[in-house]
C-alpha cells in the first residue's frame, strides 16, 4: 500500500524541469555551499566521493543517486576521478489535491532520499539522453527531456522500493531515538547528537520536531522521566542511584525536573504508587515514539570544505578551475544560508546574472552582470539591488550605521539606543516597534530594501509586498564581527565593513589591556538584574553586559553560574540567593541608584558592595546587544574596572 502511495503522489505531481548539467570534480578536489536553487536528483555514475546533504555525510561510488529538496546545502568532496548529473526540477500538486494531503505525508519534491542502484545502468542511459536532448533546447527536445525525466523517476521508483530505501530524516530520528534509549545515563546534548549522527543540530532538531512534535531533549527527558517512574515503582534503588541511572548528577536538579514533568517529588510519587498495581503517571504514554528498530549506520565525519568545479561549454569539454566557477556564477545564484550546528549562520550574498536556471546559452557566452544579486533567505530567494540606498531597517539597524549605508527608517524602540546619539537624525521613525509599524508610512518613504527580524512568514510576506525583504532570525550571527560582514556584503560595502571591523578589533584589545592590568584573571563577575522582587542572572548571549564582560573582556562568571545557565541563556531567581551568585564584580541593571543598594539589608552585606566593585546602569544602556552598543558598553566598562568616574 504505502509503495502504491508513492506512486500515487508522483502521478498527480506537476513537474516541471529547471536544468540538467554534468559536473566533473578531479580526485582530491571539493565542491562548496551550493544550495539547491529547486528539488534536484544528483546521480553519480563515475569515481568516489564523500557527498554532504545538509549535514549528512554519504559515502558514494561509482552509481549513486541522491534527491534533495530546495535549499539544502549540498558539498562534495571527490576521493577519484568524479563524473555526475545534476537534475534541478520544480513540482507541484493542483491546488484541490494540497488540502488533501494526508497526515505526515511529505510532497515528492520535498523528499530526502539516497541510494545505490541495484541496476544503475538502466537509469544512467536514461539521464544520457536527457542531456543530450536538453543540450539542444527545442520544443520537441524539450518534451522529449520531460518524457525521459518519467521514465527515471518510474525506474528509480521501482529500485528505491526494492532496496527498501526510506526518507533520511525519519530514518536519523529512529536511530537518534534508539541511541537516545541505549544512553539515557549518559550526558546527551542536542549538539553531541548531531556531532554523532553527522547533522547540524539545529537541523536534526527541525527534523526531529516533525515527526514526533517534540524537540530531541523534551523527548529525553519524557524517556529519562519514563525510566525513573518505573525505577520509583519497581526496585527498591535510592533515588540518588535512579538519578544517575537516567543521566542527572545533580540528584536536586533530578527532583526539580521530576516535579516539573510529574507534578510530585520523587519520594511523594513513590509513596503514592503503595499499594496501587499501575503507575498513574506514564511519560512514555505521553512522550514514545513508536518506530521499528533500523539496522542503518549512522553517517559521522567532520570534513567540512568544498568548492565547486563544473564541466562543459555546455557540459562537455573541460575549462579551468578558474573558468568553471565564473561560470558558475554567471548560471546560478550564490545563496546565502541560516545554518545550525549549533551554529549556522548566514553566508555573504553573491552577486548573480539575470539569466535564468533553464538558459542553456549562459555556459556560452558571457553575460553582463545585472545591477542585483540573489540571496538566500529562510524564505526563498530575494533579489536585492546590490547598492541599495533606501533602507528601512525595522531591526539590524546597527550594523546598517556601522558600514554606512542609508537607513531612512527604523523603529522607535531601536532608535532610543542611547549608543546611538547623533547616528539617527536623518532617520524618519516607522512604528514603535517591529510589531507596531506603519505600513502607509513604509510604502511613503519607497524604500529599495527592508531589513527585518524574523521568523514569521506572514510578517515577512507583508514587508515583502512592499519591497525586497531580508527576513534574518534571531540569533543567526555567532559574533559582532561575522554580523557586520555579512551587512557589508549585502550593502556593498565590503570596504567600510572591513574598517569597522579592524577598528572595533583594535578597540576591544585596548579595553581587554587596560583590564587586565589592573583586575586579577580569577576574579569572578556577576551579570545581574534587579525587577521588584526578582533577580535575574545572565551570560554571554543576552544583553545586561554579559558580551563585553564574558566575551571581549575575557572574564568569568562564579562556579554558581554553570548549573544555573547550562541551559538557558538567563535564569530569574530570588533575591535572598542573591549571595549565591554574587562575584568579585558585579554588573547590575536597575533603576535602583548605587546608594539605595549600599544602604540595602541584602545588597548592602556583599562584599562587591562594600568594595565598590558594583556598577550600577539601566535598562536603557543594558539593554542592547548590537555591534555599535557592545563595543561603547565594553568600553564603558572597561573605565569603571580601571576606577573612572562611574556613569550613572
Amino acid at each position: 500500500m504505502k509503495q502504491q502511495e508513492e506512486y500515487k503522489l508522483w502521478n498527480q505531481l506537476h513537474i516541471e524541469l529547471a536544468d540538467i548539467r554534468l559536473y566533473t570534480l578531479a580526485a582530491g578536489e571539493s565542491s562548496n555551499g551550493y544550495h539547491l536553487p529547486a528539488s534536484a536528483f544528483l546521480f553519480l555514475y563515475r569515481g568516489k566521493a564523500k557527498i554532504r546533504m545538509d549535514g549528512l555525510i554519504h559515502p558514494a561510488e561509482h552509481f549513486y543517486c541522491l534527491h534533495g529538496c530546495k535549499g539544502m546545502r549540498l558539498d562534495i568532496e571527490a576521493t577519484e576521478y568524479l563524473e555526475y548529473y545534476l537534475v534541478l526540477y520544480r513540482g507541484e500538486f493542483p491546488l484541490r489535491r494540497r488540502y488533501f494531503l494526508n497526515k505526515g505525508e511529505i510532497p515528492p519534491f520535498q523528499q530526502i532520499f539516497a541510494f545505490a542502484p541495484a541496476q544503475p545502468v538502466g537509469l544512467y542511459q536514461i539521464m544520457l539522453r536527457m542531456e543530450e536532448a536538453w543540450s539542444k533546447s527545442t520544443e520537441k527536445d524539450k518534451f522529449v527531456v520531460k518524457t525521459l525525466f518519467y521514465q527515471f523517476i518510474l525506474e528509480m521508483l521501482q529500485q528505491k522500493q526494492q532496496l527498501g530505501v526510506d526518507l533520511l530524516p525519519t530514518e536519523v530520528v529512529k536511530q537518534v531515538v534508539q541511541y537516545m534509549h541505549k544512553h539515557l545515563d549518559e550526558p546527551l546534548t542536542l549538539e553531541l547528537l548531531g556531532q554523532r549522527f553527522g547533522y547540524n543540530p539545529q537541523y536534526l532538531a527541525r527534523r526531529f520536531k516533525e515527526l514526533t512534535t517534540r524537540s530531541p531533549i523534551d523527548y529525553l527527558i519524557g524517556l529519562r522521566i519514563g525510566k525513573a517512574c518505573h525505577m520509583l515503582q519497581y526496585t527498591d534503588a535510592s533515588i540518588g542511584e535512579i538519578s544517575q541511572s537516567v543521566g542527572y548528577e545533580d540528584v536536586f536538579y533530578f527532583n526539580r525536573i521530576f516535579k516539573k514533568n510529574v507534578g510530585l517529588s520523587p519520594s511523594h510519587f513513590k509513596k503514592e504508587l503503595s499499594g496501587e498495581e499501575e503507575v498513574r503517571f506514564n511519560p512514555y504514554k505521553r512522550w514514545g515514539l513508536s518506530m521499528s528498530d533500523s539496522n542503518s549506520q549512522c553517517y559521522v565525519d567532520n570534513d567540512n570544505y568544498y568548492q565547486y568545479k563544473k564541466r562543459g561549454e555546455y557540459h562537455m569539454n573541460r575549462t579551468s578551475r578558474k573558468n568553471m566557477m565564473a561560470t558558475l556564477l554567471l548560471c546560478m545564484a550564490l545563496l546565502v544560508t541560516a545554518c545550525g550546528g549549533g551554529n549556522s549562520s548566514l553566508q555573504s550574498p553573491s552577486e548573480t546574472s539575470a539569466a535564468g536556471l533553464n538558459s542553456s546559452e549562459s555556459t556560452q557566452k558571457t553575460t553582463p552582470v545585472a545591477a542585483t544579486k540573489i540571496v538566500n533567505t529562510i524564505f526563498g530567494e530575494v533579489e536585492v539591488s546590490k547598492n541599495p540606498e533606501r533602507i528601512v531597517a525595522i531591526q539590524y539597524l546597527s550594523s546598517i550605521l556601522a558600514v554606512k549605508a542609508n537607513a531612512i527608517g527604523s523603529t522607535t524602540r531601536i532608535m532610543d539606543n542611547p549608543y546611538f546619539s547623533g547616528l539617527t537624525d536623518n532617520i524618519e521613525i516607522v512604528g514603535s516597534s517591529g510589531s507596531d509599524v506603519s505600513f502607509e508610512k513604509l510604502i511613503d518613504l519607497n524604500p529599495d530594501l527592508i531589513v527585518v527580524m524574523t521568523s514569521d512568514e506572514g510578517e515577512y510576506k507583508k514587508y515583502s509586498k512592499i519591497a525586497p525583504t531580508i527576513a534574518i532570525p534571531y540569533g543567526n550571527f555567532s559574533s559582532i564581527e561575522e554580523e557586520v560582514k555579512f551587512f557589508g556584503d549585502l550593502l556593498g560595502r565590503e570596504e567600510e565593513a572591513t574598517t569597522w571591523i579592524s577598528d572595533y578589533t583594535a578597540r576591544i584589545a585596548a579595553a581587554n589591556a587596560k583590564v587586565q592590568a589592573v583586575i586579577p584573571s580569577d576574579a569572578t563577575f556577576s551579570i545581574m538584574q534587579e525587577t521588584d522582587k526578582t533577580l535575574s542572572i545572565y551570560g554571554s548571549e543576552f544583553g545586561r553586559g554579559g558580551q563585553a564582560i564574558y566575551v571581549n573582556l575575557g572574564r568569568i562568571s562564579p562556579p554558581s553560574y554553570d548549573e544555573a545557565l547550562l541551559k538557558e541563556k538567563y535564569k530569574d531567581t530570588s533575591i535572598e540567593l542573591l549571595d549565591q551568585y554574587a562575584g568579585d564584580y558585579i554588573i547590575l541593571t536597575t533603576e535602583r541608584s548605587l546608594e539605595e543598594l549600599r544602604k540595602d539589608p541584602i545588597w548592602g552585606q556583599l562584599e562587591a558592595v562594600k568594595n565598590d566593585r558594583l556598577y550600577v546602569w539601566s535598562n536603557t544602556r543594558s539593554y542592547f546587544i548590537d555591534p555599535l552598543s557592545v563595543l561603547m558598553q565594553t568600553e564603558e566598562l572597561a573605565e569603571w574596572l580601571t576606577n573612572a568616574p562611574q556613569k550613572n
